[in-house]
């Protein structure tokens, strides 16, 4: 996003929901959200909606620029929501991080290749 689209979404707390596109290896926003609270909502939707089309064990992330209070909160929350799914905390490093801005938050899954049975 541009400054000043980053400022203007800043005041209307427009929250860009990004995801990783598969053919262009990049991260895309793909959706925009009002409130850090509706983000969260729909980023648990998504997640939801991916576990019910697989048929195999997920494991998750929540991904943090230097909020670690809110990701124990939001883990938390998701571990009572998504018990069947192992969640742990990361954080973005800091050049991703320097391009999210600070208290960016995210929740990445794939596959428990450790939970799969054969």
């Amino acid at each position: 996003m541009s400054n000043a689209a980053g400022f203007i979404g800043g005041m209307l707390k427009i929250k860009p929901l990004l995801t990783f596109d598969d053919d262009s290896h990049k991260i895309v926003a793909f959706e925009k959200v009002r409130s850090l609270k509706k983000a969260y909502s729909r980023v648990e939707e998504l997640l939801a909606a991916e576990l019910a089309k697989v048929n195999y064990p997920v494991k998750a992330w929540v991904i943090h620029a230097n909020d670690p209070d809110a990701a124990m909160a939001w883990q938390a929350d998701l571990k009572q929501k998504f018990p069947q799914v192992p969640f742990e905390i990361s954080y973005f490093g800091p050049v991703i991080g320097t391009h999210l801005g600070e208290k960016a938050i995210a929740v990445a899954w794939i596959q428990d290749l450790s939970r799969t049975t054969k």
